[in-house]
């Protein structure tokens, strides 16, 4: 055989495309429906064997899917559907509208968050579902009512939000987020434009002032259950839940982890400090565990947490989820 034959060659050139060029998933751009009218902006990434399950990926508060993608692309390359979607009024999903965005709620996303878990119900009813959640997104998981079709959670930095209680000088900071910064700009323009000081996306004046009263309570949104929030589930998750901080974060830190997880009773919770010199970093904070520096340390974590809450050995009250390093 002549190795040096022209179709040798041009067969070769396209073997080489063809592995350069594939995915070990596809992508697959979709809008959820929710049951009061909006439309959710959503990738779905789609792995091509048969998944290990589908997960719902919930971000931060006034976060863009985009800053979330690299990561959610290691889960799908790894065996997962991972659906990664934005709340109302971020990003793709934000109406139009000034005044529907404006009224935009907390407790709409939790409405969100249910539509999601919903549509990927709906789309993929033969795999198991998880979800990872993104500080907020791990915080309003006990707002759905649809929370037992999940099998397990994995939260990223997520906390109350009380702002005394975040660390020192950071509250400070905080305390001018909740209660100046609304008072200047809420009343005059409907939403607090936080986009333009490169903080965050804009968010809703309803969202930012039911927000403000939560994080002005000691104990947080969990001093409105029952009263400004109608419902609400948090006695009865019972599923595992691994929760992740750092200890260089300001707001999830060694008091309002702990200060969250407390209202999970029935849950199976291992907590696991990350310190940046363990993984050779100097700082990490509240969103450092999604860069791709942390990938060989921190990711694949997350990988084997996600596997080993759909085996079959693993069960509730496992000793293997009471351990805490809080």
């Amino acid at each position: 055989m002549c190795w040096s034959a022209p179709w040798f060659v041009l067969m070769r050139q396209k073997a080489i495309t063809l592995l350069k060029n594939y995915k070990p998933m596809k992508e697959v751009t979709v809008n959820i429906p929710t049951p009061d009218g909006f439309e959710l902006a959503g990738i779905l990434y789609e792995y091509h064997g048969a998944p290990k399950a589908v997960v719902q990926f919930n971000i931060g508060t006034g976060m863009r899917k985009g800053f979330y993608t690299n990561f959610a692309r290691y889960l799908a390359e790894n065996g997962f559907i991972v659906c990664l979607w934005e709340y109302r009024g971020m990003g793709e999903s934000r109406p139009s509208d000034k005044d529907d965005f404006a009224a935009i709620t907390m407790q709409d996303w939790a409405i969100d968050m249910r539509a999601v878990l919903d549509f990927l119900e709906t789309r993929y009813p033969d795999w198991p579902k998880l979800m990872i959640g993104h500080s907020i997104g791990g915080q309003l998981v006990g707002l759905m009512p649809n929370h037992h079709v999940l099998k397990g959670m994995v939260m990223i930095t997520a906390s109350t939000g009380t702002w005394w209680r975040h660390t020192f000088p950071y509250r400070l900071k905080s305390y001018f987020f909740f209660n100046i910064l609304p008072a200047l700009t809420v009343p005059f323009l409907g939403y607090v434009p936080v986009k333009k000081m490169k903080i965050m996306e804009d968010l809703p004046g309803a969202l930012m002032l039911e927000w403000r009263e939560w994080c002005n309570s000691e104990n947080y949104l969990f001093d409105f259950l029952d009263k400004s929030i109608p419902y609400n589930a948090y006695n009865e998750l019972a599923l595992p839940i691994k929760a992740y901080w750092t200890t260089d974060d300001p707001i999830a830190n060694a008091v309002t982890v702990p200060a969250l997880l407390r209202h999970f009773r029935k849950a199976d919770i291992m907590t696991e400090a990350i310190r940046p010199a363990d993984f050779g970093v100097k700082q990490i904070g509240h969103f450092g565990l999604f860069s791709r520096k942390l990938k060989t340390q921190f990711w694949t974590k997350v990988v084997a947490d996600l596997e080993a809450m759909v085996s079959t050995t693993l069960t509730y009250n496992n000793p293997a989820f009471k351990k805490t390093t809080l």
